[in-house]
């Protein structure tokens, strides 16, 4: 049960605040989207969360326990990028084994890992191609795998769907909502 609370949360990049005193409970399994405006503060909040930007007042927790100083790697939270972020030289099935290659998992369980969240993506028959071979959706469904694969704790995703055109970014929500649904 992973529960994220952020508490009196501010965060200025020199003398401009772009996140003003937030406050926001996320429940176990629950689904949320920030909106707003360009420039509001949403993807430096989600990095906040991730640990990938520190904040200047307030409380992040994780389960009831602050980790606004914790590194990244110790907060188990993935996060896929709107440019999703994929190593070129490396295959589909590269990309998704890479968050796994650091822990000490045998090369079956890697392979048994990554086979899952293919077939759970429906990325199987990408899995030998490279990033340049693939179209936007598949790219991003790549990058939501490799979040995935590590079994994080939580996942954000910052914009997830904005490089996509119309017709895929109707296919990537039922897709994100598909698999929230399923691995919630």
């Amino acid at each position: 049960m992973t529960q994220i609370e952020l508490r009196g949360i501010e965060k200025f990049f020199g003398a401009v605040q772009v996140i003003h005193n937030l406050n926001l409970a996320i429940a176990d399994n629950e689904f949320i989207v920030l909106l707003g405006q360009s420039g509001c503060g949403k993807t430096t909040t989600l990095r906040a969360v991730a640990g990938l930007e520190t904040i200047d007042k307030g409380d992040i927790l994780i389960d009831g326990k602050p980790v606004q100083h914790l590194k990244a790697a110790d907060r188990d939270i993935a996060m896929v990028f709107q440019s999703f972020s994929l190593y070129p030289h490396m295959t589909v099935f590269e990309n998704v084994a890479f968050p796994l290659r650091a822990t000490r998992m045998s090369s079956g369980e890697v392979d048994k890992s990554v086979r899952e969240v293919a077939r759970v993506l429906r990325i199987t028959d990408l899995l030998d191609k490279r990033p340049s071979a693939l179209s936007g959706g598949d790219m991003q469904r790549v990058a939501i795998g490799r979040a995935l694969v590590r079994r994080p704790k939580a996942m954000l995703m910052d914009e997830p769907i904005g490089a996509l055109d119309a017709k895929l970014r109707e296919e990537m929500r039922a897709e994100i909502k598909r698999l929230h649904v399923k691995q919630g």
